[in-house]
């Protein structure tokens, strides 16, 4: 019924069928050339063909003419087939005319075409039929309504790239920024890739990225390569229930942040009550308005964490929600987590409580501000509470950290370092009060058995090297928390930067009303891996970026002057070097071993594929 034809003139004559173009057609040999037949099709067109190629041959022969072959055609398609009994273990297409006692050619071709036209219903593996199950049907028709949309939108990005983006479909775009975040980050996207190289074979993943908009007003290489979200591609709908709850008027509501900040996330009170101090710690209540089905809360499962980079912030949240809506901006009422402690004058902790409600900010402080004030009497409770706080640390355990870290920033294509005090008043006293924040938020949920995320610590002591290594993780169960003092450790003080953070104050607020909890500690313990994941990444890119940017701060302002590192590592030869006073580390090209751990050299070239600086020692 079909295999192998002989290249003969006794071919001459035989209806065939076969594939052309993915349409089954048939023809009526009258010729062949060399190893392949010439068929004549109905349109009176000639086409070569390669026996392998044909399906099924008729057993009788016709005339060679197209309209006998018309005639042929015809018939095939007006039979009726019967309903066709095929065995569960497939049958070739002679065992099925046999069954069905089907021996007439045009019923023969009939069946072929009853069989090919109908793959919803019959299934082909090699040579044999099968007849698909309603469930198997109802399958095969779904995935081809998958493939035709994946190549609807395939052809949709390949005129889009040829229009060179010209107002493009929102949808198609969004989908498109999507998929080339997932190719950065290492997914196989095979048949999109393939698709962008036939159109622009010179053009990078990262520039297509930028061209769709998904980049800072400052391009940032390391930040486009690392497949990161950057813009807000969607549109987010959500409608939030305004915050019934009263406004505690009776406090002075602080905030003490970075000059430039504007998402702020938490602020300070205090009040005297009888001879004690009463300490408001406050945080931006994003809980209050989200839920884990909003899209909005997707977001930021996605994101995890604001990025904060020399070329400009990556948020978690679209700026009109983490620098206004959920912003504890001055002269607004916001709703708030409160923690209020009450402190004796000798930095005794009492009692605490946590309070649900709305305050109205007073004043948005800088540090250099809150530096400033520090004498005055109002604010001399603050840095009173936090320098108890901070004494009843282990002192083993109080990390000599550098005093200053040197802050790179580009602005209007001008880079530029900041020096910051991190042991300023201020910002030791912020840390405090997070720190206690945290902590009791920490216990709050160990008390009540809210599952929350954990802040962990991996601490012991490397022999080889001589010191104490710790690594923080995150868990749903809590572990002591050394240097902290504390049975338990969370992050909860920044739920407009940080996902974990909203995560643990949805959970909490949840309890104080009297809800459920919306994540259980299994889908909590699922999510984990993800945002270790995720951290890792945004660790990764943040150090590339600051090393990019530092190279082009060197590139217009350092080459062949001299400089003072000091040696931290060998690596495959190359020096890792920190550059004083930024504490910057780099990967040098030495032409000769430092004799001291504090040098000087003099950069001559920047090698940007390998982001290594080569360099002369100097005397």
């Amino acid at each position: 019924m079909n295999g192998k034809i002989p290249l003969n003139n006794d071919t001459l004559g035989h209806i065939v069928a076969f594939y052309h173009n993915g349409v089954l057609q048939m023809g009526v040999i009258n010729g062949f050339q060399r190893d392949k037949f010439q068929i004549l099709l109905a349109s009176g067109e000639l086409s070569l063909l390669s026996p392998r190629r044909i399906l099924l041959q008729s057993t009788t022969l016709f005339e060679s003419s197209t309209n006998a072959l018309q005639t042929f055609i015809d018939n095939a398609k007006r039979q009726v087939i019967p309903e066709l009994k095929i065995s569960t273990k497939g049958e070739t297409l002679a065992q099925l005319a046999q069954a069905n006692t089907i021996t007439d050619d045009v019923q023969i071709f009939a069946l072929l075409l009853l069989l090919k036209s109908n793959p919803q219903i019959y299934a082909q593996k090699h040579a044999l039929f099968f007849k698909r199950s309603p469930e198997g049907q109802e399958e095969y028709i779904k995935t081809k309504q998958e493939q035709q949309q994946r190549a609807d939108y395939l052809d949709q990005v390949e005129s889009l790239l040829k229009n060179n983006n010209a107002n493009p479909d929102l949808s198609l775009k969004q989908r498109l920024i999507e998929d080339l975040r997932c190719i950065l980050r290492g997914e196989r996207i095979e048949d999109l890739e393939k698709t962008i190289k036939t159109v622009f074979p010179q053009n990078s993943i990262m520039a297509l990225r930028a061209d769709l908009g998904d980049t800072l007003p400052i391009e940032d290489p390391p930040l486009l390569a690392s497949g990161l979200p950057i813009a807000f591609i969607h549109e987010y709908t959500e409608e939030f229930l305004p915050c019934t709850s009263q406004i505690n008027e009776e406090l002075e509501v602080i905030s003490i942040d970075d000059e430039q900040s504007k998402d702020i996330d938490d602020a300070l009170s205090i009040t005297d009550c009888d001879g004690n101090f009463h300490l408001g710690i406050h945080v931006s209540n994003p809980a209050s308005y989200l839920n884990y089905r909003m899209q909005l809360f997707n977001e930021a499962k996605e994101r995890v964490s604001s990025l904060y980079l020399p070329s400009g912030i990556v948020p978690m949240l679209p700026p009109r929600y983490s620098e206004h809506l959920f912003s504890l901006k001055e002269n607004e009422a916001k709703p708030v987590l409160s923690l209020y402690c009450t402190f004796n004058d000798h930095g005794t902790m009492l009692k605490s409580n946590l309070a649900l409600e709305r305050i109205q900010i007073t004043k948005n402080c800088s540090y250099n501000e809150a530096d400033r004030y520090r004498h005055q009497s109002e604010w001399l409770p603050y840095y009173k509470i936090a320098d108890q706080l901070r004494n009843q640390k282990d002192s083993v355990n109080k990390a000599d950290s550098a005093r200053f870290y040197y802050k790179l920033s580009t602005e209007q294509n001008e880079i530029s370092f900041t020096r910051i005090d991190m042991q300023s008043p201020s910002r030791q006293m912020i840390e405090e009060m997070m720190i206690l924040y945290n902590s009791s938020i920490a216990q709050f949920a160990l008390n009540n058995r809210i599952p929350v995320l954990y802040r962990n610590i991996n601490q012991y002591f490397d022999e080889e090297k001589n010191w104490q290594v710790s690594t923080a993780y995150l868990d749903t169960h809590a572990h002591y928390h050394p240097g902290i003092n504390a049975p338990a450790y969370l992050h909860s003080t920044s739920p407009i930067r940080r996902f974990v953070d909203m995560l643990n104050q949805m959970q909490v607020c949840n309890f104080i009303s009297g809800k459920l909890p919306l994540l259980t500690e299994n889908e909590l313990k699922n999510l984990i891996p993800h945002i270790e994941k995720r951290i890792l990444l945004l660790r990764e890119t943040a150090r590339r970026s600051e090393r990019y940017w530092l190279f082009k701060y060197i590139a217009a302002n350092l080459m062949h002057q001299p400089l003072e590192g000091f040696l931290k590592a060998i690596v495959n030869g190359k020096y890792k070097v920190e550059i004083m006073p930024w504490a910057k580390q780099v990967l040098l090209v030495l032409d000769a071993s430092p004799q001291a751990e504090r040098f000087n050299f003099v950069i001559y070239a920047i090698d940007w594929d390998r982001m290594l600086l080569k360099a002369d020692l100097i005397s």
